[in-house]
């Protein structure tokens, strides 16, 4: 579990900047652009796709899960081949004989796993198997997904990609999809290496009044075993495959097929990634696809999850998928292409290599001289993997090194106490483990060092990964090497200290109890997800409570001992690498190593030269002998960071009271303003029982930076505040200290710096989480620690993400739309010259003084008391001494005057690349966010004679009525009111930009085929600011890229004469209120719409009333609205800006558009008319000749 206020600054996910995806904007959903390179799209509408093959594992990585796994009664799960059940408990027993009674131990160790009582689960007599779970989160919603047993590793050696594209066509080839698609009802699919899934989010009761779970089980029947398998939909969504694959391919993309083909070399798992191979998928004819679809997609190759809301019975759920799926049959012909009819007994059907301990690899051994012997196949037993050694992927689009190591484990079925309790001691030693080399990584310089551990089983993979990953600048990764290598034996010999076993035993006690009162909150798509996963593994799925029952029973087993003997078996494939002859019997072997290297390195002089980097080399790292291993210190961790004595001097000195406190009935939000001016907005959520969330909110940000570089210039903010937080230690506390203390309240914490003010974000556990966040924000507000290894190694992290941008096709693009629409750095990560002005004192003078204002804004949202928070923002906050805010000497971003004829409006960039990939941004100015609606009334056509109607009539029709959002008794029905209202450019823009990608899909997409995923978002994040941009994102192949983004301009500027429709308005208000009525249930999306309600400086329009008001604006907007939005957009030549990035082996040849190559005809017309109709190549000759003569 990461513990962000000590925790490394990482290598985020780099994003584009705009403004509205700086989350804090207050209204996005939180969350939605931070774990991507794509974060600037607002919505997702690409409608199949190929999983990414980035590996998603549950494991014991983490201390969260939502349930804990359940004999999968699905069949086709990967079973155990060595697990037996003669001293199947041996060595629990042995670290236990001094704890317990063995006889009690094995009683409890060997009790089965209770399955979740209320999961029911059937098959239908076509051999479709099916699984039903009631939820009641969200409400009055549900989710089916029909999972297909076929996937990438089925495929044949010339079908490579067929799955996916079957996957592609038999979704949009469904006749009966489109009938309830959309009206609440979301549906999507995806491929991956053992499955392909069909899912359906829907409404139990539609907008129309329709009962929809008949429906939906009905489209999943006629996608999977009745589709139209049309040759023009083959053909148009094969440009759909090739589109995808060229979106895909980010260097991200590249690294995890390196990392999956060396982590499976015993397999197809290395070689058949979904996606597939493109010049196969360019010549298949739609037969294959039908011969692919009739071998596979058969009812016993299924298995359907239901799980949510059904306003019905159990019994009646399985009525309904009877109904649906009872006639469902194999495909004509089927048994003429080779389709088994029934399904595989191992999914995904291949054979590992294992590095387990010594005593699993002998009996792996003796299992397979036995079936020589007896000359049987078995196409999936394991074998025995060699010591892996290093394969390398070096290239130039890297920019920090990372270095692999996998150990690959067969998967231990959860099934009985025993199992759990080995889960459980897993991921205790690797938590610890982590913790270590991560604090020795912050003690030692100031270059970027980060490490990740997992252990984990993956239905995918069909087998258990063990995983250290080690990330670092490319100059520092023998040491970096060495620290982790150094941890994993240091744990291995002396084991976890005392304090250690308690915090962490505590921590994962205080997750599971955790869980337990969120069992009735958790989505349902949550749960469906985990289910499906843990069947596949052959786990047995218990209910939250269950979990946490099972966890209690057994926290006495959880001992010093126990612990320490899990570390040689978790641990010896890298602390004894090398040591193939001398290996502890229980440790486990290294498989795999794979390093992802740059080409360059920036050295300490820095200057960019090659990085020179061996497989050899590497291993020698990995197997040195560092010395004596000594034994760690324990930790002493305070239970408070501020005790009650300091508490109370607190209060004496400054009295703190609040002078202003409010109760907003319509949101529940209570509003506090304090003595020293901070100011404080909280709200009761039960929602996600035993957890809350918090977000303060500094005013100013990095737009208080000076606009030139020096010591406190650009970048001063953002770089101090993450220093701030790199530092880890505030007051006396050390940053171990403060790492195990958050832990064991299951406090995450983070900082992000926005352009109008600098936010804190943590979720923690209430029990005692809440006060210590606030110790933490009152010492870190008063007390920060300041540390020039910090600030450089922040500095490192703010060089890796220039370096990142510059190999980034999609940044790049974003950056150079930036650089000439605002010419401003401070809403850029600043760059290394930058960097290199910035010192110590000058990032905090700007940090500090902005620490200090009073305007500061609290937002606390979950399980809380209020008397509480009261007492313990009174404590801790109110007794920060302020001081007024400064009056900001810099000018306010603006978007930059560029005349229109301006050739800066059309940029073209070429990245060097091995892989040919382009992207395209169109931008404009556009309306901000609380920018007024002028038009509050309609303006009378001239034709319409005012003489014959009535002043009631003639008012009407400059005032028009939502008659629909009337009839509910909206109050902004009327034209005039909704516009009056501070949300009316907001909602009208965020429904807009629904209807404009609905259009870019269908046409740029579907219609056309020039892209796979084309999006368009309005840039509502900033509060008081006016420099608000619209931006249209495209991706394609190099040949296809500017036809592409015209058509995408096209799309955009058709809204002049083909106006929004109300269907599509419908839709669009349908999709917003859907999404707004789900996340109303987290903490964290209340805090973004709390945010900024107090902050009359920031944010002087924004207040309370704006969430109550949100959905009924939504739900009052009509076509006029959004085309009132939609003509404050700046489409035209000389307001649009473009930007064109082509990534490729070669620069292409110059860039003709439309308007030079008619310019060029229009010049030879010209001259063959000149020259008597000849053609130019005539006329240069005819010339020539004269000219000699």
């Amino acid at each position: 579990m990461a513990n962000a206020i000590a925790s490394t600054v990482g290598v985020r996910e780099r994003r584009p900047w705009t403004p509205s995806n700086g989350r804090r904007e207050g209204w996005n959903r939180a969350g939605d652009g931070r774990g991507g390179r794509r974060a600037t799209r607002t919505r997702t509408r690409t409608t199949t796709g190929a999983r990414s093959v980035e590996t998603r594992r549950r494991g014991v990585g983490s201390v969260r899960g939502r349930c804990v796994a359940a004999s999968a009664a699905n069949g086709g799960e990967r079973g155990a081949y060595v697990e037996t059940q003669a001293g199947r408990w041996d060595r629990a027993l042995e670290a236990l004989a001094t704890e317990v009674d063995p006889s009690e131990a094995i009683a409890l160790l060997d009790r089965p796993l209770p399955s979740h009582e209320e999961i029911r689960r059937g098959t239908l007599e076509n051999g479709l198997k099916y699984v039903i779970l009631p939820n009641k989160v969200p409400e009055g919603r549900f989710e089916a997904h029909l999972e297909m047993h076929v996937g990438a590793v089925d495929e044949r050696e010339d079908e490579q990609g067929l799955a996916h594209l079957v996957e592609h066509v038999t979704f949009l080839g469904s006749r009966k999809r489109d009938q309830w698609l959309g009206s609440g009802t979301r549906g999507n699919a995806y491929t991956d290496f053992h499955h392909t899934v069909f899912h359906i989010h829907a409404p139990t009761t539609n907008k129309d009044g329709h009962y929809m779970p008949p429906n939906v089980l009905d489209i999943l029947n006629d996608v999977a075993f009745t589709p139209q398998l049309l040759e023009t939909r083959v053909a148009k969504e094969k440009k759909a495959v090739l589109a995808e694959a060229q979106m895909m391919n980010t260097i991200e993309y590249r690294v995890d097929c390196q990392l999956l083909e060396h982590l499976h070399w015993d397999n197809l798992l290395g070689t058949r990634f979904p996606i597939g191979k493109l010049d196969q998928v360019e010549a298949w004819p739609a037969q294959a696809v039908k011969d692919f679809h009739a071998r596979w997609y058969f009812p016993a190759n299924a298995t359907l999850y239901v799980v949510g809301d059904f306003d019905a019975t159990v019994d009646e759920v399985e009525e309904m998928i009877a109904t649906a799926f009872g006639e469902a049959a194999p495909a004509e012909g089927a048994e003429e292409v080779g389709s088994p009819l029934e399904r595989h007994r191992v999914r995904p059907p291949v054979k590992h290599a294992y590095g387990a301990p010594s005593y699993e690899l002998e009996e792996i051994k003796r299992m397979n001289e036995e079936a020589k012997a007896k000359a049987l196949e078995d196409p999936f037993m394991p074998f025995v993997a060699d010591e892996g050694k290093v394969s390398m992927f070096q290239h130039e689009h890297l920019s920090n090194a990372s270095f692999n190591i996998f150990s690959k484990l067969e998967i231990k079925p959860l099934k009985r106490m025993g199992d759990l309790y080995r889960t459980i001691l897993q991921r205790i030693v690797l938590l610890v483990l982590q913790s270590r080399i991560q604090a020795r990584y912050a003690e030692t310089n100031a270059d970027y060092k980060r490490v990740e551990l997992d252990h984990s089983d993956s239905a995918r993979e069909g087998c258990c990964v063990s995983t250290v990953t080690v990330t670092c600048e490319p100059r520092e990764y023998e040491f970096a090497l060495q620290v982790a290598v150094e941890e994993a034996r240091r744990l291995q010999k002396f084991g976890l200290t005392p304090s250690e076993l308690d915090r962490f035993k505590a921590a994962m006690l205080r997750d599971s109890e955790q869980l337990a009162q969120q069992a009735g909150s958790v989505p349902s798509l949550e749960n469906l997800d985990f289910i499906m996963e843990q069947d596949a593994c052959g786990h047995v799925v218990m209910d939250q409570v269950a979990g946490h029952e099972a966890m209690v029973d057994m926290a006495d087993l959880l001992t010093l001992d126990a612990c320490n003997g899990m570390c040689d078996e978790l641990l010896g494939f890298i602390g004894e690498y090398g040591k193939a002859h001398n290996r502890s019997k229980n440790s486990g072997m290294c498989t795999a190593i794979v390093a992802c290297v740059p080409a360059t390195m920036t050295d300490a002089k820095g200057e960019t030269v090659p990085f020179d980097i061996t497989p050899e080399r590497i291993e020698q790292v990995l197997a040195a002998d560092y010395g004596e291993i000594t034994e760690p210190e324990d930790i002493y961790v305070p239970e408070v960071l501020v005790s009650d004595e300091e508490v109370d001097t607190l209060f004496a000195n400054m009295s703190p009271e609040f002078v202003e406190a409010t109760y907003h009935e319509p949101t529940g939000v209570y509003q506090r303003t304090l003595s020293n001016g901070i100011r404080v907005n909280y709200k009761v959520l039960d929602a996600e029982p035993g957890s809350a969330f918090l977000r303060l909110v500094v005013p100013g940000g990095r737009s208080l930076e000076s606009p030139e570089i020096g010591p406190g210039g650009i970048g001063a903010s953002a770089v101090g505040l993450r220093t701030v937080q790199e530092a880890g230690d505030v007051g006396s506390w050390s940053r171990k200290q403060i790492e195990l203390l958050t832990m064991q309240h299951l406090l995450v914490y983070d900082v992000e710096p926005e352009v109008e003010y600098l936010f804190m974000d943590s979720a923690f556990a209430t029990d005692g989480g809440l006060r210590t966040i606030l110790e933490i924000i009152h010492l870190t507000l008063t007390k920060p620690n300041w540390d020039e290894q910090a600030l450089e190694r922040v500095k490192d992290i703010y060089r890796m993400f220039q370096i990142n941008t510059n190999k980034n096709i999609e940044l790049l693009t974003h950056e150079t739309i930036n650089a000439v629409i605002y010419n401003d750095r401070r809403i850029m990560d600043p760059n290394k010259e930058a960097l290199a002005a910035l010192t110590l004192d000058g990032v905090r003078e700007i940090i500090e003084k902005q620490f200090a204002s009073g305007a500061l804004e609290l937002n606390i949202v979950g399980d809380i008391i209020p008397e509480e928070v009261d007492d313990l923002v009174l404590a801790f906050m109110g007794s920060i001494k302020t001081k007024p805010s400064p009056p900001s000497l810099v000018a306010p971003l603006k978007l930059k005057d560029v005349p229109a004829d301006d050739p800066i409006r059309a940029q073209r960039l070429w990245l060097r690349d091995s892989d040919e990939r382009a992207c395209a941004v169109a931008a404009g100015p556009g309306p901000s966010m609380w920018e007024p609606m002028t038009k509050l009334f309609n303006e009378i056509p001239s034709f319409i004679n005012v003489e014959s109607y009535t002043p009631e009539q003639i008012a009407a029709l400059k005032d028009p009525v939502n008659e629909v959002a009337a009839a509910k008794g909206n109050p902004f029905a009327r034209q005039s009111v909704r516009r009056a209202n501070p949300l009316a450019t907001y909602c009208a823009g965020m429904m807009l930009a629904e209807v404009v990608g609905g259009r870019l899909f269908t046409t740029v997409r579907d219609a056309l085929g020039l892209t796979y995923d084309c999006n368009f978002t309005m840039s509502f994040g900033l509060q008081n600011n006016d420099a608000t941009t619209y931006r249209l994102l495209v991706t394609s192949t190099p040949e296809k890229i500017d036809d592409a983004l015209q058509a995408g301009v096209r799309v955009m500027r058709g809204f002049k004469t083909q106006r929004v429709s109300q269907r599509e308005v419908d839709r669009a208000r349908l999709t917003l209120l859907s999404r707004h009525e789900m996340d109303l249930k987290t903490n964290n999306y209340w805090a973004d719409l709390m945010q900024c309600t107090n902050t009359p400086d920031l944010a002087p329009k924004k207040k309370i009333q704006c969430i109550a008001d949100l959905p009924l604006m939504y739900d009052a907007m009509t076509v006029e609205d959004l085309q009132q939005v939609y003509d404050r957009l700046g489409l035209g030549e000389g307001e649009m800006f473009t930007s064109v990035t082509i990534a490729g082996k070669e620069e292409p040849p110059p860039y003709l558009s439309p308007k030079d190559v008619d310019a060029a005809a229009l010049a030879a017309q010209t001259l063959t008319a000149a020259l008597g109709g000849l053609n130019i190549a005539e006329a240069i000759k005819k010339l020539k000749e004269q000219s000699n003569t």
